[in-house]
Parts: structure tokens; sequence; C-alpha cells
């Protein structure tokens, strides 16, 4: 947009006179995505069997982590390099009433103090603030966070040792991300969840088949998941420190203390757990209050109960000129969703340079990646949310074991596409497996379009590739329509053999009427020659003429029970179908129709 900007971010991991900040530019998850990657790319157990020490193998994870996240830190710098975008390692704060009259055009102030000389202040003045302040881990009170064994979901990547017994709290995404990431590197896992882990995967819209294989993926691995159940109390015997400094295994022990929930939904003691790391997974809060920034005294108003920022539909806040974006205000609390969100808060900002905005709420569909192992990706309505909305919905589903390239390197997984049987239309894609959040992207354009079942059947996919497995799915849904994709030929001559002219179809009782009249012996079927007739009754004029071939074809199809006639049953059935097929095309003649009139009606108005 041609303006000059600022970007000001305190660094996570920069050096104290300055320099790269590692995890400059890269969302929240960018740890536990390295520590993913790097869990699947080492054999930690092979690693061990060739006598490598430990700490030895864990500076390799570290090494691993740090060469990503200091390209992505790299690239990013790079970027703004390029579109000259100035950055400055400091900790900010709004000062709106500080600068004594020194701003001009109703000018945001702010002061920030330099991460590489702390005693700096720098005044900065701008037209329009954008705040980005992420989110934090959640650090209950009574978690005694020692930063060393006892972590969250921030501090883990501080951890300086490869731990052989890790329990991790919760039943997030995040938790079972942790659980999947320890567990392939070799620890054993437990998870202590406070209700159900079925119950925390429902809330977050996780379809219910994928969520099943998820939890049932945890127990393959072996992840021990004990559920209605709370830590109690911790105490830490100290490690070693003279053993751990010759590359020991002794890197201390938390021992907690845990309850479990009886039948009655009273906690009662039972037992204890002991493990080398305790990892918290309990939610992430808005870094909004009691930040530097201060921002309720300058006029931002935060939710009272979890301190997001407020913001209106263009993402200001309550203080004009300052907009907000991403995990700092209610929301879905997604990188992708943060990122859209911000640029839409950009072009509210310069109304010279606004284009068309659209609410983003959190409502608003979005497509979902789950890190896990395997990944988990998703777009739109389950089943129960479809039928919830009315449709007459059902699923179709494909195995990865469906399609050449997952028999070869990944069996294990599923696809499924959520439709609607009157229509075929796509209404939600799930998926566990190997680049499930790759795949979920072409979901994503199928549900937006509102393609077809029929339209992902007839699309060429590239061979030996996991989007075979769209069509796979499709497929399988094809088989639970009434009038699947064998049918739509047959349909479509029907349609223009009766109705061409889009005329109303006769109601059920005259159908009745004409079927019983031709419907000579009484039995209350007509074979071919009969149907022949009928249907050259109910014809227009300039309808197309019936033929021999297309009524075969449509007993074929139709002719349940194979006595070669069609009952009345199977015949009203068929011309439900042709009436549905009628006010489809007639609603979208219609707005093809309005369309054209207000194309029509420009010139007009462009010469009044």
């Amino acid at each position: 947009m041609g303006k000059r900007v600022l970007i000001v971010d305190r660094p996570k991991a920069a050096p104290a006179e300055g320099g790269l900040d590692y995890f400059f530019g890269g969302p929240t998850g960018l740890f536990s995505k390295a520590l993913r990657d790097s869990a699947k790319a080492l054999d930690t157990g092979s690693l061990e069997a060739m006598g490598l020490d430990r700490d030895v193998i864990f500076k390799q994870v570290q090494n691993s982590c740090l060469r990503l996240a200091r390209n992505n830190a790299q690239t990013q710098v790079e970027m703004l390099r390029k579109f000259k975008v100035a950055y400055l390692q400091g900790e900010a704060t709004l000062a709106l009433d500080c600068f004594n009259g020194r701003t001009e055009h109703n000018d945001i102030g702010l002061r920030v103090r330099q991460h590489a000389q702390p005693s700096t202040v720098i005044d900065v003045t701008a037209d329009k603030v954008l705040l980005c302040t992420g989110s934090y881990a959640t650090r209950l009170k009574e978690i005694p966070f020692d930063g060393v064994r006892i972590l969250e979901s921030d501090s883990v990547n501080a951890i300086d040792f490869l731990p052989r017994s890790v329990v991790v709290a919760g039943s997030g995404i995040i938790a079972i991300e942790m659980a999947n990431i320890f567990r392939k590197l070799g620890a054993e896992v437990t998870m202590v969840v406070r209700g159900t882990a079925k119950s925390a995967l429902d809330r977050i819209g996780i379809d219910e088949t994928i969520a099943e294989r998820l939890l049932r993926g945890l127990r393959d691995q072996e992840v021990r998941v004990l559920e209605n159940t709370v830590v109690d109390s911790f105490s830490c015997l100290e490690c070693d420190t003279e053993e751990r400094a010759i590359g020991g295994e002794d890197c201390g022990t938390v021992i907690m203390d845990i309850e479990t929930r009886d039948a009655a939904g009273e906690l009662q003691p039972a037992g204890t757990l002991q493990a080398d790391l305790y990892l918290s997974c309990l939610g992430r809060k808005p870094r909004a209050r009691g930040t530097s920034l201060e921002l309720e005294a300058n006029g931002v108003k935060l939710t009272e109960r979890a301190g997001h920022i407020i913001v209106d539909e263009t993402f200001q806040t309550t203080q004009p000129g300052v907009y907000a974006a991403g995990d700092c205000i209610e929301g879905p609390a997604l990188a992708s969703t943060g990122v859209d969100q911000a640029q839409r808060a950009v072009a509210a900002m310069f109304t010279s340079c606004r284009r068309e905005l659209d609410a983003v709420t959190q409502d608003s569909p979005f497509p979902i990646g789950v890190w896990t192992i395997p990944e988990v990706g998703y777009y739109g309505m389950t089943l129960s949310a479809a039928q919830a909305a009315g449709y007459d919905a059902e699923v179709g589903i494909a195995t990865y074991d469906a399609c050449l390239r997952g028999r070869v390197f990944a069996p294990d997984g599923m696809l499924k596409l959520v439709f609607d049987r009157d229509s075929a239309v796509i209404l939600g894609v799930h998926i566990i497996g190997t680049d499930a959040c790759e795949l979920v992207h072409y979901g994503m354009d199928l549900v937006a379009k509102r393609a077809t079942l029929f339209d992902v059947i007839g699309t060429l996919f590239t061979a030996v590739t996991f989007h075979e497995l769209f069509k796979e799915a499709a497929l399988n849904g094809n088989e639970k329509l009434d009038f699947g994709i064998e049918w739509q030929e047959v349909l479509s001559q029907l349609q223009a053999s009766t109705c061409p002219s889009g005329d109303k179809q006769p109601e059920e009782v005259e159908l009745r009427a004409a079927f019983d009249a031709i419907d000579t012996s009484g039995d209350g079927s007509l074979d071919a020659e009969e149907l022949v007739d009928l249907f050259g009754r109910l014809a227009e004029e300039d309808a197309a003429p019936i033929t021999p071939g297309l009524i075969a074809n449509l007993i074929r199809l139709a002719d349940d029970d194979g006595n070669g006639t069609i009952e009345w049953a199977e015949f009203l059935k068929i011309f439900k179908i042709l009436g549905k097929m009628q006010r489809k095309q007639a609603a979208e003649e219609a707005k093809l129709e309005e369309m054209c009139s207000t194309v029509d009606a420009i010139p007009a108005a462009a010469a009044a």
C-alpha cells in the first residue's frame, strides 16, 4: 500500500547485544513443528543402540530444530528488507498522552525500550498501530513450574536433555502433538486428562471417527491415557549433576500424586506417577492484560474474563487508530486465521486502499491442520453438524490403502467426505494420515465451491498421489445415493423428454391416475412398452422422443427386484428426483437472468 512500516518485536531468542532472533516471524507452534520433524527423521532408539549418549542424541535434535528456526527467521528478515520494512527489537508501550502536542494529525504515540540497549527509550509516532501480541501458555498457580522438569508448551523449547518418561497434562491438540513427539523420541508417555479425551476433541470440531482413530493411534503407540484424572501435588528429586555432566541419564525426577474421579464424580487418591518431565498443555491466554503495552490505561478495552482485546468488524479496538489481530483477540487462534485477520485489519486502516471486507467471525469457516502423528486436517461440517443443520447427510470414506501411494508408503489413514444426499454437494472434508494438513486445502476448495460427488468423480488426478483418495471417497459416497452418477445421463434424458420448457411437473395424484390408466393388467407395475406409452402421454409437444433404449436403461437401473417391470413406488421416486432437478434448473436460470439484467443496466446507468 506504499505506507512506511515499523515492526516492533520483543525477541524470544536474540543475543543480548542484538542480532538474529531464531524465533522471529514464526508461528507460536514453530518449535513443536520443528521438534516433530526431528522426531520423525531421527531414530533415537537406533542411535542409542549404536552407543551414543542421550545428551549427544538430544544435541542433534536441538541442532536440527535450531536450523529449521534459523532458516525461517532469516527468510522473514530478508522479506522485510526486500519490502523496506523497518524492524526494531524492543518492548513497546502505548503512550497516547505523553507526547505533549508533538504529534501531528492525531498520530498515535509509542515508547520503545530497545533490546540491545535497555536504557535507551525511543519515541515513535504513527498514523495507525496494529497489535499482534499473540498468546502464551496457561500457567496454573498450583503447578510449581521450575523451567527444568516442570514446564508448559511454550517453555518446553528450553529443555536440554532427552527425557525417558514424560507426563503430559491435557487432551487438546497441543497435548496430543507433544505426546506424539516425545513418544517418537523414545520416551514413555502418560497423558493426564481432567475429563475424557474424546470430549476435548469434540469441542474443537474434530469429526467423531477421526477423533477415535487419533486416540486409537495414541494407544497403538503405547501412550497411556488417564482420563478423569488430575495431579494433586508435585515433588522433585534432584539430579546427580556430576553424573549428568558426563552424559549420564539422571536428569532428576518429578513425582506426582494423582486423583481420579469416581462414579459419583468425587476425586479419590489414585497413587503416584514418576517422570523425567511434566508438561502442562492446558490451554493458552491472550498476551494483552498486564503487558508493557499498558493497553487498558490507554483506552484499549479487554474482555473481562479471558482478557482478549475487543475489536469491531474492521479489527479496530476501542481506541481509534489502534487495531488488533491474531491470538490476542477472540477467535480461532490459528496462525493462518491470524494472518487473514491482520491483512483485513490493514486494509481497513486506510480507506483509500480499502478492499471489500467480509467480517471474519469465530463461526467463519477456515481449514484446520493438526500436526499430530499422523496429521489431521478438516474443513466444513461434520456429519452430526450437517444433520443438525437439516441436511440429509451421509459420508463417503476412503482408507489410505485405497490408492497406490497409500498402499506403498502410508496405508494407515482415512479421508471422509460429508455430503448432502439430496444434491450430492460436499459439505465437509475430514482427513487423518500422512499429508492431511496439505490435502485439506483441496477439500476446502470443494466445499467452498459447493462441488458435488459427481464433480470429484469426473476429475482427473495425477497417478500415485494421495489426491486419488478424494475420488475413492466420492465413489463410496455415490453408492449411498438413491440416484448416483450412473443415473445422471438417464435422468437428464428423461427431463428433456418430459418437461424441456421447465413447466411444472404433474402432481402425484395426476401421475397415479396416468399410471393406473396404462396399467391394464392391474398388477401395479409397467413393462417397457407401457412405460414408453406413459412417458409419451406425459411429454410436452416439443419434448425429445422417448426411445426404447432409454426405457431399457431406466428399467435396468430402477428395477430393484429384477422382474423387468417398474412398480408405482419406483416410478414415483424417479419423478420426484426429476422434479428436484427441474426446480434446481429453474432457480439457476432465474439467477442467471437476474445477473444479466444487472449487467444490462450498467451502460444505462453510466449514460445517465
